[in-house]
């Protein structure tokens, strides 16, 4: 049996790439429910709803300084990886004006961080200076985010896991020292540095091809490239911008029918959600994205998605019931037994999360091709359906109905996605 599992694995790259992203995902699991404990312990669920809506207020503005084109980076590194000089004028110029947009929003948001941290966090605590703090690591945070970004799709994800796993292994020292000593601010600070973290350690990795940085700043900014760029842009700020502000909305409308603790509940259930999703989404990242770009037909795109379905999603979908049946357990071991009450949440979030994933796959071939309408299109039914959905079931069922709009809104997300594609698909191959 082992020996036909090491042959599987030998011989499908998707596999390949899935044991050692679990490898990695491993690591940033640990870590996560190590932090996840420290919270649930110094904090409680009332801490953790006020750390999701600092974490959501972060991936926007993350975005934003990225000028949404993470994966178009992703893309253009993968199609030009054989052509050095175009892939030396698509780093200098993503590098140089990511970092210059990153500067400027940095700058304003330090100077606006006390009318922020009014409409953010609305609450009885000055987090200004957390705000500020961000401010200053912003640009760091985005060249770590694009330097990662030209290393995945140049194909080097073993060194993309690498470093991630050591930026999740110090990121959770620094919380676990600072939430230990100043409990829910040292735990903002904690999660507002570790973004700068990140880049002294992707540097450190990239240090023998100092040579190869000395070339690039010599680089000037390529604007054909940021225009192939533009439409990635805009795909991706749109949903960045406007998906964690929906979830900050959604927030609010639990803290007002069900309160705060209820909404710290929510915020629990998310937390484990994006542990498990680490491994179907860094795989998206990592393999699916470069292979759909790379990808020149129909039968190319179609090979791709039924070989997810086939060989990922069952395992995944497997370990979800796995979960299920766990979820006393688990909530013990990552939280505490008074997160106990998160239990009715459990069913609903694990559903949606496995259309979520098998919709995804198909998602990203909007991406890989530049396909800029149908994406913002389908971005805002899905977002629509999720944010009503969520406000019209919480008025009954309280935080739980959050979850009850997740999975209403991948299950048509992923019905859509099927009609759309449905030639591609399920049509014949000329």
């Amino acid at each position: 049996m082992l020996k036909f599992l090491r042959q599987l694995i030998t011989q499908n790259v998707l596999l390949k790439v899935s044991s050692f992203n679990a490898m990695g995902v491993g690591v940033r699991l640990v870590c996560g429910l190590v932090s996840s404990k420290l919270i649930a312990f110094y904090l409680g669920a009332s801490g953790m709803a006020v750390l999701g809506d600092l974490r959501n207020f972060m991936s926007s503005l993350q975005s934003i300084g990225q000028l949404g084109i993470s994966n178009g980076v992703i893309k253009y590194s993968a199609e030009f990886k054989d052509e050095k000089t175009r892939l030396q004028k698509l780093i200098s110029t993503v590098l140089k004006v990511g970092f210059l947009a990153s500067v400027f929003l940095g700058v304003l948001l330090f100077f606006t961080a006390s009318v922020i941290n009014t409409q953010v966090f609305n609450a009885e605590i000055n987090y200004t200076t957390i705000i500020k703090v961000f401010a200053v690591v912003l640009p760091f945070f985005t060249l770590n985010a694009l330097m990662l970004n030209i290393i995945n799709g140049i194909g080097n994800y073993k060194k993309v896991i690498l470093i991630n796993s050591i930026t999740n292994v110090a990121g959770v020292a620094l919380s676990a020292i600072l939430i230990v000593n100043y409990q829910l601010y040292g735990a903002m600070l904690a999660v507002v540095l570790s973004a700068g973290i990140g880049l002294l350690i992707t540097l450190s990795t990239v240090f023998k091809k100092r040579s190869l940085f000395r070339e690039l700043l010599q680089e000037q900014i390529e604007v054909s490239m940021l225009k192939k760029l533009a439409s990635y842009g805009g795909m991706t700020l749109f949903s960045a911008i406007v998906s964690p502000w929906v979830y900050i909305a959604i927030r609010q409308e639990i803290i007002a029918v069900d309160g705060l603790e209820n909404a710290g509940y929510w915020d629990a259930m998310l937390r484990l959600s994006d542990y498990y999703l680490m491994f179907a989404t860094t795989l998206l990242t990592l393999y699916i994205l470069p292979k759909l770009s790379a990808a020149t037909s129909k039968k190319e795109f179609r090979a791709e998605v039924f070989r997810f379905y086939k060989t990922f999603l069952p395992l995944f979908g497997a370990g979800l019931i796995v979960l299920y049946f766990i979820k006393t357990w688990i909530i013990r071991l990552v939280y505490s037994p008074s997160f106990l009450d998160m239990q009715p949440i459990f069913i609903w979030q694990l559903a949606g999360d496995f259309f979520r994933v098998a919709s995804l796959v198909i998602a990203y071939q909007m991406l890989a091709k530049n396909k800029f309408w149908l994406f913002i299109g389908t971005q805002v039914l899905s977002l629509s359906i999720i944010y009503f959905s969520s406000v019209f079931f919480i008025q009954d069922y309280g935080f739980v109905g959050a979850a009850m709009g997740h999975l209403l809104s991948y299950v048509l997300y992923l019905l859509v996605l099927l009609f759309i594609f449905r030639n591609a698909l399920f049509g014949k191959l000329c």
